[in-house]
């Protein structure tokens, strides 16, 4: 009796090993699904394109469509730095129509139609008959002088402020192209300075936001030109409204026919004859 009784009691350690073992191999089952999962996305990840290779996007610098640095006008602001020269240095200045700038110290100075690098150069100069090392750089903080232009179909058209850095691709952001927009055909005008010829290239903004083709994203010019055109859809609609547009005024008064007396009389019909006593 008694040996009986071990066998079963050792009967039932066996079988609760086994339930632990196999609770056990259930949790690394389950634990390692995630694992798994991952390893198989990772594995399906190689064959997709790497958007946090961050190499792809360092490049060389594109070349740029203008070759003119920025050059200083009326009325354009300026700020001025300098560690040395204490009275000039966060001096604000906008330049007044007959191109020149007053400063402490150093006073008036003419600086239209030159580059802000030629400006410190000459203002180092003059500062340095006051001190010695004297230092002075300078910024633009108000573009004011020089536009670049954006027409057509943009939610926001009209003249944009010329830093010398502007591309094609910001002033169209800025610009915002409407739904009504070829996003395809857009076209960058540049007027010649005699006017008499215009250079003129078309931009596909569709390939360039899609697939990041940047190569004709250009630096602009003064006076550049931005044309955004309307699609095919929208150019039909467009002269379908210059069509109607001379006699939308007399379509909105609609002759009603109004027998009275066996006499056809019409009426301006707005909401039905009126005065039909007269």
């Amino acid at each position: 009796m008694g040996s009986s009784r071990t066998v079963m009691f050792n009967q039932c350690q066996e079988e609760m090993k086994m339930s632990k073992l196999n609770c056990y191999k259930k949790r690394r089952t389950i634990s390692a699904g995630p694992i798994l999962i991952g390893i198989l996305l990772g594995l399906v990840g190689c064959s997709q394109p790497n958007y946090t290779d961050y190499s792809a996007f360092v490049t060389t610098p594109r070349p740029t469509v203008t070759t003119k640095a920025y050059t200083l006008a009326p009325p354009d602001t300026i700020l001025i730095y300098s560690k040395r020269v204490s009275e000039i240095s966060g001096h604000s200045e906008q330049i007044r129509p007959d191109g020149r700038i007053t400063l402490p110290l150093l006073g008036s100075h003419f600086v239209a139609g030159k580059t802000p690098e030629q400006v410190s150069a000459e203002l180092q100069q003059l500062a340095a008959q006051y001190y010695e090392d004297a230092d002075v750089s300078l910024r633009v903080i108000g573009f004011n002088s020089k536009r670049i232009f954006v027409f057509g179909e943009v939610g926001r058209p009209g003249a944009y402020a010329y830093n010398g850095a502007n591309t094609v691709l910001q002033t169209l952001a800025m610009a915002q192209p409407s739904r009504l927009a070829d996003p395809e055909h857009i076209h960058v005008l540049r007027p010649s300075g005699n006017g008499e010829m215009v250079k003129r290239m078309t931009i596909d903004l569709d390939k360039m936001v899609k697939e990041g083709d940047t190569t004709l994203d250009a630096v602009l010019n003064e006076g550049d030109i931005l044309y955004v055109p309307a699609n095919g859809f929208a150019a039909v609609g467009l002269a379908l409204q210059q069509v109607l547009l001379p006699i939308q005024p007399a379509a909105k008064t609609v002759s009603a026919p109004v027998n009275i007396g066996g006499n056809l009389t019409s009426y301006p019909y707005r909401g039905g004859p009126e005065n039909s006593n007269n």
